[in-house]
């Protein structure tokens, strides 16, 4: 038997309303897109509204989604990130949902059993933030893993 097919979603829009096709990484930028301008110093990024999505279960079923980051960001950039099961438009303000900082620990962040195809988890909402000392220039690809218990 197959392990279920779970894939990464990004959602954007009007009440995070536009789903991507499954992505492989996420990019934070000054739009409401899955890319687009970089953030300057002095500002924070869009909110970047995720979800994973449970493609095909193949009688199987998926729980206690986690991830794990490992954050090596340049002095003055951080990444914070919250749950929330309301969408909402994101915004490139300080976030009200994404307000924990992103380091190394595992988090379990849904705690939810998901079991049919086409089963959506709890929205993960991201957001930098780049101080005004921060220089400018590009962000070294950093990585978050996902993780979660199939029976």
């Amino acid at each position: 038997m197959t392990d279920a097919a779970v894939t990464l979603r990004v959602s954007y829009g009007t009440n995070a309303g536009t789903e991507s096709a499954s992505q492989t990484g996420v990019t934070f930028c000054a739009a409401d897109a899955l890319s687009g301008p970089d953030v300057a110093p002095g500002t924070v990024s869009y909110e970047r509204w995720m979800r994973l999505a449970l493609d095909t279960a193949n009688s199987h079923s998926i729980s206690a989604l986690s991830f794990v980051g490992a954050p090596s960001l340049p002095t003055g950039v951080t990444i914070k990130y919250g749950v929330t099961d309301t969408p909402a438009t994101p915004v490139n303000t300080t976030s009200a949902i994404a307000t924990h900082l992103l380091d190394t620990d595992r988090v379990i962040w849904d705690t939810n059993t998901y079991d049919t195809n086409g089963d959506r988890s709890r929205y993960l909402v991201m957001q930098m933030t780049v101080a005004s000392s921060a220089t400018s220039g590009p962000i070294t690809q950093n990585h978050l893993t996902f993780d979660w218990m199939q029976s």
